[in-house]
């Protein structure tokens, strides 16, 4: 039946749409995953851990969905794009998680915020280190403190540092 109404949705919309949005395409297969790896996630009294992804993987749907069923076709030109600087920066998102569990997420946060901020053009060393400090720091608060999710803390536990803030501050 899902099988049905999914090719009555791709012959409406035409299968060329679909093949102009390879990575619209990619971009759903994937959200779909995470969705079903984070609705197996362990699920409490109130916003568990699996909200974020979901959330954030429906809304990927969603966009993706639009630029497939818009089929405006772009002339994005491969040979003029430059795979140096994206592919330092995957080499190290892998470096990144890989070292997460042994460095926790604050420390591989702050290591590897400096590196996709260079590779963004910001090369203002205040606005660099600002970031690279507040943000993990924020964002552990948020989904430590709020969310409850537990962050990696590493073999040193860095994170304990941090003092306890009430929950009306965090807000």
């Amino acid at each position: 039946m899902v099988i049905q109404k999914v090719g009555a949705v791709l012959d409406r919309i035409g299968l060329e749409s679909v093949r102009s949005s390879p990575l619209s395409v990619l971009f759903i297969l994937f959200s779909v995953v995470v969705i079903f790896f984070a609705s197996q996630f362990p699920s409490g009294d109130g916003v568990g851990p699996s909200f974020f992804p979901i959330a954030v993987s429906v809304g990927i749907i969603f966009f993706a969905a639009i630029d497939v069923l818009t089929g405006s076709d772009t002339e994005l030109e491969m040979s003029e794009f430059d795979f140096g600087p994206a592919a330092v920066v995957a080499a190290f998102l892998v470096g990144y998680v890989l070292l997460m569990p042994a460095l926790g997420f604050l420390v591989s946060t702050m290591l590897f915020m400096p590196v996709v901020l260079y590779y963004s053009d910001i090369r203002s060393k205040l606005l660099v280190v600002a970031l690279s400090i507040g943000f993990p720091v924020a964002l552990f608060y948020i989904f430590g403190r709020i969310f409850l999710v537990r962050l990696p803390e590493g073999v040193i536990p860095v994170s304990r540092l941090l003092p306890q803030l009430p929950l009306v501050v965090t807000f």
